[in-house]
């Protein structure tokens, strides 16, 4: 009987001494994961300053296409983001006819560029994303990571990233760890409005990582931003 008693205290004890050792094989490889998510995004950060490129952006409200334009980009001196400078003629404006017309059409113009720089603004804050507030979310354990062996990558999610609610979803291939998709999820002003941000990744030849495109969404506005990146070629050193 003793020894019968023994088994279900064996058993239970070997239960919680597999859940420990998986609990701190999964913290591990959380840690690791981010101390790898923060080393490429600083690596490749340096790297992208050497470089110049072609952005095109495609703005469209209620699924009808507005304007077209497209910008010459490089990194200047001492600057945090990428300094553009239009190509090309810009786009003409819409014909309106009548003065009260005019007047309604500026205002709303007027309310979606508003709108849209707070939009900016506040995806600027995500991507790329900040090392201190991965830190941080990873203190407090709101940092998942789920890797997919079918395709050889891993997706580290930052859940409450910078707001309650939102978060920022990296998908690294395991192989190198190079950048392959960022996902952001958030909200301006009120939670309902919903913003959200999809970049495909580039690598090139020699390994450097860009976003070949940018989908943006500000559902509140019926607002979608579409920008594509291409022509890439290493700076000329003045």
């Amino acid at each position: 009987m003793t020894g019968n008693r023994r088994l279900p205290r064996v058993a239970a004890s070997a239960l919680a001494l597999v859940a420990l050792v998986s609990s701190a094989h999964a913290q591990g490889t959380v840690q690791e994961r981010v101390a790898a998510l923060k080393r490429t995004l600083a690596e490749n950060a340096a790297a992208q300053r050497k470089y110049t490129w072609i952005e095109t952006t495609q703005v469209e409200l209620n699924d009808e296409v507005k304007s077209t334009s497209a910008a010459s980009c490089k990194y200047a001196a001492g600057s945090a983001k990428p300094v553009c400078t239009p190509v090309g003629a810009p786009p003409a404006p819409p014909k309106v006819r009548g003065p009260l017309r005019k007047a309604i059409a500026k205002g709303k113009i007027e309310d979606l560029k508003a709108y849209m720089d707070s939009v900016k603004t506040l995806i600027a804050k995500y991507v790329p994303p900040q090392q201190e507030l991965i830190q941080k979310a990873q203190g407090r354990g709101d940092v998942a990571v789920a890797p997919n062996p079918s395709n050889g990558t891993v997706k580290v999610t930052v859940s409450n990233y910078l707001q309650r609610g939102d978060a920022v979803a990296v998908i690294m291939r395991q192989a190198n760890n190079s950048l392959a998709k960022v996902d952001v999820s958030t909200w301006l002003n009120d939670p309902s409005a919903a913003v959200s941000l999809t970049v495909d990744m580039v690598t090139l030849p020699n390994g450097v990582t860009f976003p070949e495109k940018k989908v943006l969404r500000a559902d509140a506005k019926g607002i979608v931003v579409i920008i594509t990146s291409s022509n890439f070629a290493q700076a000329v050193e003045q």
